[in-house]
Order: structure tokens, then C-alpha cells, then sequence
């Protein structure tokens, strides 16, 4: 009875995943992206297990066994990263390696040997024959491999046979248990085993056919002619509504007839340029007169960069058109760099009658405000914006001298550029379906973060302009190049999206994961100071056993590039160099960690004192360690690099910015993201990263030595006592030791993760209280002491602000500044105080009249500077008229003070003198704002 159940159980568990693989292979064509990863994955998870698997054997350590399915599992995942980075060619390429394996199952022994070439030699022809049959392709090798995972299950036979198959060797059955239901199909033979892969796959075929309805491949059909009917629909005639003409006495703020001198010195380049581009492009006349009215602001605005209290002469602008267009274009002239094309700007204009400097520059902020103006929700995009520009500005420099022919009615731009964006955007938001399937205004803009929006032209109406001759010679109003391109809503219709934010704990892995990978190498560290100094190591054997750390650094730059591909997977559409970026810095960072865990194990390994031959080479374990850190260093290149650069942080910023091939060509292959387009140019100063370095040197000191203390060394010695048991008793299991080492040392590294946050917010306390006294912080707490202290405030300022001849005749005993810096403030000196206490009573007046003119002159450099700081406030519009009479100091012409007090310290001074006259005598000594 115990047997007929433990063999339906066997039955069962061999049975269940094998129908459970039969389901969800035969659904590879739903899904070609993720099948074609899930199918590398698994060819390259077999290729590594076969061929490490007699390497990791011969150690003959149980952590050499561990080791191998790490591997394993790890080779899984990046093959299936490079399935989804390149699902072309791999699903060609994996069906060329499954047949080769396949057929090498029917070969002589003698024939065998051959399998290293034929194997890639078949994989290479089916990674061409994919190109072109991408969806058979992928198919063929779904059902093979599910073929071969069924036949796995049910006679395990059959993987161990598909492994020794693809290292070139015969396969030998291991021997048999005495079990008759330990294979559901009792098969042993080399050949048969073939036969009943086969056999399998062609049961996966039939499930295939069946589920899908059929093997054709999904057409693609239907996409097309979604996107013609869209692109139709698009083209259809707009329905503007045209708005009764305005009266021409209309206006917004300024009559344009009668505009005050500030604004109408630049009123006619500013009319001409509106009226011309109005027409040429089809702005509506309302909104051209009021960015025409903002424009005009805005140059009067821009009139005090030409003050020299603003700006220093040398470094002026040559007019205030020249400050706005610098200040308005700055963003375009970064996005023109990105994406490395020149930026457009008008080259002269005939309906401005200006200077060609002066006349351009008006133009470009006349276009780009009317395009501002119209945009509507367009604004959210930035980027979208100056596409926009720069495609209609290359159109107007294109038509320049024939402008005047092109007359277009007011709304062409709102129904055939606006409206069409607003459109696709808006029907996008109001999408019921999940974050991770609908885009937003940054999913579109950043769609122009890359040169494949060149490819478009800005309007939707492609169908020219109707009326005009299109064979015209002289190009006077026939098509302008870029109008027979498809229009921007086809393209972001199509555009994918950039950014994919998934609801998972791997995303806070991706976010956390250089404190993750700090914490998990510092504690590694710690730990083995700890057994260093129980187990009483010298520093050589140490110092082998830390360099472990270079094995974990590796493994986790391996995860990270797992978990990048994972986060953009599968809504994002990587380019080329990105996608073979994201390869190479995988591929040869797993095979350096599969050569770094060869040269560990070789080094600690059973027989570490005498000489062992591997891959050919026979030496001692010093040596295999000495291999080990010369390609760990190799892989820590990078990474030492960026943490060097923390240091001075403009150095990042100048690497990310730079325009050298060679830079650029190295931050696609080993930093794939830094081509996004934002995010290059925030970077703090070396003072400020000197203060945050400190910071976090202390506090990371003192974290190391309290959790070495409280956390890491308590728990080496029973560590020690679990391994001694383990070694000295011969009935202990590897894998229980394992399990109850873990759960001694998962609590403390969950307490070693968590007290950094509690140590940040007691050094954050430290931090802030050393900043408050730096700064004196809370010294001046009401109005009463700003008004009390607010005497102080000249003589710091010509302390600080001026230099020591500033206000006197250089030399002359006028200098107030050089009387006062040596800390007297303004005291009378020890050699002239003997001499004023003298008996000429005049000389002593003489002085004191003096110091009090010094004085003077103090307060009135301080009023100078205070009252341009007041003035600067008001021009920017952060306080008020009223606030601003109340903090200037005032001046009054023939009063008999230079300067008098500003309001707010002058007001309730007489209230407090009454106050004290009204109150008895025994009462002031409460003070004048006591209680009355």
C-alpha cells in the first residue's frame, strides 16, 4: 500500500509540470518578446549546467554543488535578458543549438567530438534564417524545447542526456536504484532517448495547433491598416470654428495705437513679425496681438540686465532682444546638442525693417511665443515644444523672401499641429487601463528625447496646400522639403513607452540597491574580522578571505543589470546601442563571475596545499587567488572609476556632457541609461561634497564599529560551534547546517540594515544642531530683535563688503574701516586716547565729530546697497508697493540727515516713549514694551 502510493505520487509530480510546461509552451506566438527570453534563458541555463557541472564536481566540496546551481540559475536570467534584448536573431539561434543537440543524440560516439563546431555553426544559420522568419522560427524551437522539457520530466534521463550531448559526450545512464517507477518512461538508450524527445515535441506540436487554431503566425495585417485608417482620419478636413473678426480698436492691456515709450520702442519689429508669421503659418489673430503685447513686455522686462547696478558693463548684453532671446533659447540649444543637429533660427527678415541681429532674433521669440500661445496642454511638454519650433522655423528659412505669397486662415496651426496632439494625449490619459499600459505627457515628450522625431513633419495636413502648383521651379509654392514626411501623431502613436514604473519590491531593489550593496559588502567585511580575530588568522589568510568581496561586488553588478532589464521590459523599445550595451556589460560580467567562483574554490578548496591541474594548468591554490584578484580588479574598473568621480561630481557632469565619440561610445556600453536626455548637468559643488562626504564618513564609522561590536561578533563563536558540529559529526546534513545559519544571521543582518536609519537621524540631529550655532540660528526670534539688531547691520556690512580704503582718501585718518577691523569698533585707540584725555578740550571735539561722520558714512553705504536689495525684490514682484515704501531707507531733499531710518524701524518709537513718561517710575524698569 506505501509503495502503490509513493509510486503515484512519483507519477504525480513528474506528470503535473509536465502538462503544466505543455499549457503555457504552446502560447509562444501570443507573446514573442517574453517567450523568446523564457527560451534562451533555458538553452543557456543547460549549456552552463553541462559544461560546469564536471569542473564543480571535481572540488568535491558540497559548496562547490551550491555554486554550480547559483550559476545555473543566474546564466537562466541573463540568457533570458538577452532573449528580450534581441528577439530576433535568439529564438533562430536556439532552435539552431536544439536541433544540433537533438541530432547529436543519434551520432556515433565517434562523431561526437564534432558537436563543438556544428552545434554553433547550426546556431549561427538559424540566427540568419531569423531574420526573415522570425515568428516561424520562434515556434519551431517553443516546441522543440518543450519537447524537451516534457520528455525531462517524465525520464530524467533525458536531461542528463541533452547535457552530456552538448559537451561532447556519450551518455551514461547512472545506475539503477532498484526503484521500476523511478522513470515513467524506462528508457536508458542514447538513441531512444532521441526518439522520445521527438516524440514529446511532436505532442507540444499538436497542442500548439490546437490552442492556436493552427501554426500560420499572427499577421500583421491588421496593424497596417490601423494605422492607414488612423492616418486618414487624421486628414480629414479640420472643423475650426472661425470666430467673428475682432473690432481692430481690440485690445488686451495696451492700446497699440498709443503704447508707452517702453514698449513701443520695439512695437514695429514686433507687429511686422507677427503679421508675417500669422499669416504664413495660420495663427489666430487674437492670439498673435496678445504674444505680440507679451513680447513687447517681456523686451521692457529684459531692460535692466542693461543697468550696470544689474550687470557690469563687460558683460551686458549688446540689447534687451538679445537678453530674452538668450534666456528664451537656452533649453532649445541643449536639445539641439542632444540630439546633434544645428538649431534654427531665423536668418533675416524683409518684413522687419531692423538690423539682421536685432530683426532674426525677433522673429524666433515672435514664432516661438505664438506657438506658446496656442500650445494649450502642449506646455506640458517642453521638448514637444521645440520640435515644433525647429521644424517650422527650417520651413520659414526655407521659404525666406517668398513668405508674403502663403497666406493660410487663422486656425490652421490649432487644427492641423495642436488639436491632433491634444487629441492623442487626451484620448491616452482618459485610458481606463493601468499606469504600465497608458502614456502621459512625459511618455510623449520623451518620445522627442531622440532623433527619431526628425523622421516627422510637425502638421498632420499632408496633404500640401491646396490651390498651389506643385511642379513649381522656383519652389515658389510648391512642397517644402519635410512635407511628404508622416505626421507627428503617426509617430507618437507608434512611439513606445520610455519609462516603465512596475508595481513590485524589485522596483525599491532597483531604487535602495547601492545601500543594499553596501550594506551586504560591509557586513561581509565585518564578518570576516570577526572569525580573523576568534580564529586567530594571520593577515595573509585574511586578506585572502576578504577578497571574496570582489566576487559579491560582481554578482550583484550582474543582478542590477538583470533588474534594469526587468524594469524596462516589456513596454520599452531600446536602440541598438543601448540593447548591445546592456549585452555586453551582462555577458562579461557572468563570465567573469563564472571564472572568479573556478579561481575561489580552486584556492580553498580540500587540497589547498598541494598542486592540482585545472584547464590545463597545473598549480598551487597561491596562484589560482592571485588569478582571482587580477580579474576582479579587471570587472572593479568601473566601478572604482564612478566612486572616484563622487569625489568631484563636475566631472560626471562633464563626462555625461561630452561630445567625444570615444566618451560617448564608452557610456553606451557600460553605463546604457546615461542616454537619457535629462539629468546630466545636476551636480553639487566640491565644498558641499566635502561637508556631505564627512558627514558620511562619521556616520559610517560609527555604524562599522557599533554593529561589529553588537551585531557581527557576537554571533561568530556559535557560527563556529555549528560548523565544528557539522564537521566532526558525519550524519550532519550540509544543507540543515545551511538552514540554521541562515536563521542565525538573518535577524542580525536585518537589524545591520535597519540601524542606519537610526544613526542618520541621530548624526541629522548633530548635523542640524552644528549648523544652527554656525549660523545663529534663533538668536533673533521677535520683531523687537530685528529692530534691536538692526544697528549692527552697516558696520558687518563694510566689514564684509567693502575694502579697507573704502569711504576716505586712501592713507587719510578718515578710514574708518582700517580703525574699526581691529576689533575696537570704532573705540578710540590706546595711543590716541592719551592724547584726546590731554588739555585741548578742541581736539577731543574734533574727534568725536569725526567718529560720528565715519558713522554716517557707514549707514549711507549700508542704505545704498539695502535699498537696491528692496528695489530688487519689488522688480521681481516678491513684495509689494506698499511693503516696499515700509523697508527702504527714505532721503529728503534739504532735510538736514543724509539718510533717515526706514519705516518698519521707526514705527511705535514715539508710542514707546509715552508709554514710558506715563508710566510710574517704579514700573520702567519692566522696560518700554511692558505691560501699559
Amino acid at each position: 500500500m506505501e509503495a502503490s502510493l509513493d509510486r503515484m505520487l512519483n507519477v504525480a509530480f513528474k506528470v503535473v509540470p509536465a502538462v503544466t510546461a505543455l499549457h503555457y509552451g504552446s502560447r509562444a506566438t501570443s507573446q514573442p518578446r517574453f517567450y523568446s527570453g523564457i527560451l534562451t534563458g533555458l538553452v543557456a541555463g543547460s549549456l552552463t549546467f553541462g559544461y560546469l557541472d564536471p569542473i564543480f564536481l571535481s572540488i568535491n566540496m558540497p559548496l562547490a554543488t551550491t555554486a554550480l546551481y547559483v550559476l545555473t540559475y543566474a546564466a537562466f536570467l541573463v540568457g533570458m535578458c538577452f532573449g528580450v534584448l534581441i528577439p530576433i536573431i535568439l529564438p533562430g539561434a536556439c532552435l539552431g543549438t536544439i536541433v544540433a543537440v537533438l541530432l547529436g543524440m543519434f551520432f556515433p560516439s565517434t562523431l561526437l567530438p564534432y558537436m563543438n563546431v556544428f552545434s554553433p555553426a547550426l546556431a549561427a544559420v538559424g540566427a540568419l534564417m531569423s531574420i526573415k522568419f522570425r515568428s516561424a522560427m520562434l515556434l519551431l524551437a517553443s516546441i522543440f524545447a518543450v519537447g524537451g522539457i516534457v520528455g525531462s520530466f517524465l525520464n530524467a534521463n533525458l536531461f542528463y542526456c541533452i547535457i552530456s550531448t552538448s559537451r561532447s559526450e556519450s551518455f551514461i545512464p547512472p545506475s539503477y536504484n532498484g526503484k521500476d517507477y523511478e522513470y515513467i518512461i524506462p528508457v536508458t538508450s542514447q538513441l531512444y532517448l532521441g526518439l522520445s524527445w521527438i516524440i514529446c515535441s511532436l505532442i507540444a506540436l499538436v497542442v500548439t495547433a490546437f490552442r492556436q487554431g493552427g501554426l500560420a503566425p499572427p499577421s500583421t495585417a491588421s496593424t497596417a491598416g490601423t494605422t492607414t485608417a488612423t492616418r486618414k482620419s487624421i486628414t480629414e478636413p479640420p472643423t475650426y470654428y472661425q470666430p467673428p473678426p475682432a473690432s481692430p480698436n481690440t485690445y488686451n492691456m495696451f492700446d497699440p495705437a498709443d503704447l508707452p515709450p517702453r514698449l513701443a520702442e520695439y512695437a514695429n519689429m514686433a507687429y511686422s513679425a507677427c503679421e508675417d508669421l500669422g499669416n504664413f503659418f495660420g495663427f489666430q489673430d487674437a492670439s498673435v496681438r496678445n504674444q505680440a503685447e507679451h513680447v513687447l513686455i517681456l523686451l521692457s522686462n529684459n531692460r535692466r540686465y542693461m543697468n550696470s547696478h544689474i550687470l557690469p558693463p563687460s558683460v551686458q548684453p549688446p540689447s534687451p532682444i538679445h537678453a530674452l532671446h538668450a534666456k528664451v533659447f537656452s533649453n532649445y540649444m541643449k536639445w539641439c546638442r542632444a540630439m546633434g543637429i544645428h538649431p534654427n533660427f531665423a536668418k533675416m527678415s524683409s518684413a522687419v525693417s531692423a538690423p539682421p541681429a536685432v530683426a532674426s532674433r525677433v522673429v524666433d521669440l515672435v514664432l516661438f511665443f505664438c506657438i506658446w500661445g496656442e500650445a494649450c496642454n502642449i506646455r506640458h511638454m517642453p521638448e514637444c515644444l521645440w520640435f515644433i519650433y525647429h521644424k517650422m522655423m527650417e520651413e520659414y528659412i526655407l521659404s525666406e523672401g517668398y513668405t508674403q505669397t502663403r497666406s493660410l486662415y487663422a486656425g490652421h496651426f490649432v487644427d492641423n499641429v495642436v488639436s491632433p496632439i491634444c487629441d492623442l494625449v487626451g484620448k491616452n490619459m482618459k485610458s481606463s487601463k493601468d499606469h504600465q499600459d497608458k502614456r502621459n505627457y512625459d511618455d510623449f515628450n520623451e518620445f522627442f528625447w531622440s532623433r527619431n522625431c526628425l523622421k516627422f513633419q510637425y502638421s498632420s495636413d499632408d496633404s500640401g496646400l491646396d490651390g498651389f502648383d506643385e511642379e513649381s521651379t522656383y519652389r515658389l509654392t510648391g512642397r517644402l522639403p519635410g512635407e511628404d514626411l508622416p505626421g507627428i501623431i503617426e509617430g507618437l502613436e507608434n512611439a513606445p513607452k520610455t519609462f516603465l514604473e512596475k508595481r513590485s519590491w524589485l522596483r525599491g531593489v532597483i531604487a535602495l540597491f547601492r545601500i543594499i550593496e553596501w550594506h551586504l559588502v560591509t557586513f561581509y567585511l565585518l564578518a570576516v574580522v570577526g572569525f580573523s580575530r576568534e580564529l586567530v588568522w594571520g593577515w595573509v589568510y585574511s586578506l585572502q578571505v576578504a577578497s571574496g568581496v570582489f566576487w559579491i561586488f560582481n554578482a550583484l553588478q550582474v543582478k542590477f543589470g538583470i533588474l534594469e532589464v526587468w524594469s524596462i521590459y516589456p513596454g520599452i523599445e531600446l536602440t541598438g546601442t543601448i540593447a548591445c550595451g546592456f549585452i555586453f556589460s551582462l555577458g562579461t560580467r557572468f563570465l567573469i563571475l563564472i571564472y572568479q567562483t573556478f579561481y575561489l574554490l580552486w584556492a580553498f578548496g580540500p587540497s589547498t596545499g598541494t598542486k592540482q591541474e585545472h584547464l590545463g594548468i597545473e598549480a598551487d591554490a597561491n596562484f589560482w587567488w592571485w588569478q582571482y584578484v587580477w580579474l576582479s580588479l579587471l570587472c572593479m574598473i568601473p566601478w572604482m572609476f564612478e566612486a572616484l568621480m563622487q569625489l568631484y561630481p563636475a566631472s560626471t557632469t562633464a563626462l555625461y556632457t561630452s561630445r567625444n565619440d570615444y566618451v560617448q561610445s564608452f557610456l553606451n556600453i557600460l553605463f546604457p541609461l546615461s542616454r537619457i536626455y535629462t539629468g546630466k548637468e545636476v551636480h553639487e559643488s566640491f565644498g558641499h561634497t566635502s561637508i556631505y562626504f564627512f558627514y558620511w564618513a562619521t556616520l559610517m564609522a560609527w555604524k562599522l564599529f557599533f554593529s561589529y561590536v553588537f551585531e557581527v561578533y557576537s554571533m561568530v563563536l556559535p557560527t563556529l560551534q555549528l560548523v565544528d558540529d557539522y564537521i566532526n559529526y558525519p550524519d550532519q546534513s550540509f544543507a540543515k547546517m545551511s538552514l540554521l545559519l541562515t536563521m542565525r544571521w538573518l535577524p542580525q543582518f536585518l537589524v545591520y540594515l535597519i540601524d542606519m536609519s537610526i544613526w542618520y537621524a541621530v548624526w541629522q540631529a548633530f548635523a542640524g544642531t552644528a549648523v544652527g550655532f554656525s549660523e545663529n540660528l534663533g538668536d533673533i526670534k521677535t520683531m523687537n530683535d530685528i529692530r534691536e539688531n538692526f544697528g549692527r547691520a552697516p558696520e558687518l556690512f563694510c566689514l564684509k563688503m567693502l575694502s579697507p580704503d573704502a569711504g576716505s582718501r586712501r592713507g587719510s585718518a578718515a578710514s574708518f574701516i582700517s580703525r574699526t577691523s581691529d576689533g575696537s569698533n570704532g573705540s578710540i585707540g590706546e595711543h590716541e586716547s592719551q592724547a584726546l584725555l590731554g588739555s585741548d578740550p578742541h581736539r577731543l571735539q574734533s574727534y568725536v565729530n569725526r567718529l560720528l561722520d565715519v558713522k554716517i558714512q557707514k549707514w549711507v553705504m549700508f542704505s545704498a546697497a539695502w535699498n537696491e536689495i528692496i528695489d530688487h525684490f519689488r522688480q521681481e514682484d516678491i513684495i509689494s508697493n506698499r511693503e516696499r515704501d515700509n523697508l527702504k531707507f527714505s532721503r529728503f531733499e534739504g532735510f538736514a540727515q543724509a539718510i533717515y531710518l526706514p519705516v518698519f524701524q521707526t514705527a511705535g518709537v514715539m508710542d514707546d516713549v509715552v508709554t514710558i513718561l506715563e508710566n510710574p517710575k517704579d514700573d520702567q524698569a519692566g522696560g518700554p514694551t511692558g505691560d501699559a
